[in-house]
């Protein structure tokens, strides 16, 4: 589309080509020649259109060339500043909707655009002026849009960076803590060691001296009765009865060595740090199980809730009632069993979650977790068997869904309950999470996703996920 102009601005303090003068309203030529507008040339050919205005270069115009077979057209200029046809070299005045051109006087009444959409410049440029200032105004709107959404995604992501800073803080704290705990703990128990060290130096010392004194005492009996035997028997006789009392044996009482209440503290003390390492170990493996569970939160599948139980809009209560909600029936429906599974499923790894328990009159509740494939129509029996594995607590009895069922003879229903999995090993346990009383553990071989499964029955009852 010609839309580029013929002519170019001239260059300040330069001269004109023609009268070698300052440029006045120079133009410049598709020659090269930059000249003052009086200095340009009339065209030569007496038929040429006079409204035309075009003008020549009188420095190409003079040239001694030989004329071409066909002649060179003249090389019309324009004004300064203006756009111009490039075939006619006239100002553009027009703009052809069909071929998206810009027009001139002798353009428009050509025969290329008689029949085509042919309005002025100012007026056909207006519609695009709005049609971009409309995409303009819409390229705006969404540019705030996305920077707003930019600005309050980096609030939240300044929130969790600040919230994991918190997080380690804490965690440092924590470390720090139970670091000085137990070198607390092992000062005391040095300490300890240390008294009884020197307590037994302090009874050993006692025992020695009482002991070289005994012996230090026969000793000396021995001398006096060794020299007495190599007396005369004149002298010997003379005091008979003195002598004879010192022959008499004296039964020594041998002191202690060690003292009871020593002995007992040793051995109270050795019982304490023979456990230690047991202790120790257990605490890591608590520890690394803690941080290597997935806490998780997990909320209640509702398309796996039977039509007698009424799910919270969080889906992280459920409660029995006894009218049937209007709910449509789908395969992954449990229509025998009042249950709803999780809606997040295990296929490795370890996960423990908590669930408050309420107890209707007359009312119970199964907690556990249930195999993808676990029957969801008709009876449902709660077996390891079934592929649930569970434990059923109610006022009447409690148990567990082994293949015979165990009974579970609990003292009163806890009020909280936290099931662990273990995927890997197989382990799905429930304790009392107030207490960590320990309900029960199953063993299983787990080939295929498990979900946490919940069931509650009778008017009053109600689960809730904790945390």
């Amino acid at each position: 589309m010609p839309s580029t102009p013929s002519l170019q601005a001239g260059h300040e303090g330069a001269t004109c080509a023609a009268c070698s003068g300052p440029l006045e309203n120079a133009v410049t030529g598709p020659c090269g020649h930059t000249l003052c507008r009086l200095c340009l040339s009339p065209p030569p050919q007496m038929g040429a259109q006079p409204s035309s205005r075009a003008l020549l270069c009188p420095l190409c115009e003079d040239r001694d060339e030989e004329p071409a077979e066909t002649p060179l057209a003249p090389v019309p200029l324009g004004p300064l500043g203006e756009t111009c046809c490039e075939e006619h070299g006239e100002k553009i005045y027009f703009f052809c909707e069909n071929d998206a051109e810009l027009l001139c006087v002798f353009c428009r009444e050509g025969p290329c655009h008689q029949d085509h959409a042919v309005g002025f410049l100012d007026e056909a440029i207006q519609p695009y002026r709005d049609r971009l200032r409309s995409r303009l105004e819409a390229l705006s709107v969404e540019r705030d849009a996305i920077e707003d959404l930019k600005c309050r995604e980096d609030q939240k992501l300044h929130v969790l960076l600040t919230q994991i800073e918190s997080k380690k803080q804490q965690v440092e704290a924590a470390f720090e803590s139970l670091q000085q705990e137990l070198g607390r703990q092992q000062r005391l128990l040095l300490a300890r060691l240390r008294e009884l060290e020197e307590q037994i130096w302090r009874e050993r010392d006692d025992y020695i001296s009482k002991v070289s004194e005994e012996v230090a005492r026969l000793g000396a009996q021995v001398k006096e009765l060794e020299e007495k035997c190599q007396q005369p028997a004149s002298e010997l006789l003379q005091d008979v009865r003195v002598n004879q009392s010192r022959c008499e044996m004296k039964t020594f009482v041998s002191p202690e060595a060690i003292s009871p209440e020593l002995v007992k503290k040793i051995r109270n003390l050795h019982r304490m740090i023979l456990a230690l390492p047991e202790m120790m170990e257990t605490f890591s493996e608590k520890l690394t199980l803690h941080l290597e569970t997935d806490s998780g939160a997990i909320t209640l599948d509702p398309q796996t809730a039977s039509r007698s139980l009424v799910l919270s809009e969080d889906r992280r209560s459920v409660r029995y009632t006894r009218q049937k909600q209007n709910v449509p029936d789908s395969p992954r429906r449990f229509d025998g069993l009042p249950a709803v599974l999780g809606s997040r499923g295990f296929s490795s790894g370890r996960h423990r979650w908590q669930v408050a328990v309420q107890l209707g009159d007359g009312g119970g509740c199964t907690l556990g977790v249930a195999a993808a494939e676990v029957r969801r129509k008709g009876e449902v029996r709660l077996s390891a068997d079934e592929g649930v594995w569970a434990v059923i607590l109610s006022h009447q009895q409690c148990w567990a869904s082994t293949a015979a069922g165990t009974d579970l003879p609990l003292s009163e229903i806890p009020r909280r309950v936290e099931v662990a999995l273990d995927y890997e090993a197989g382990l799905v346990s429930l304790l009392s999470a107030e207490t960590q009383a320990h309900i029960f553990t199953f063993t299983a071989a787990f080939s295929g996703t498990v979900f946490p499964f919940f069931a509650v029955w009778k008017k009053g009852s109600c689960l809730t996920l904790q945390g």
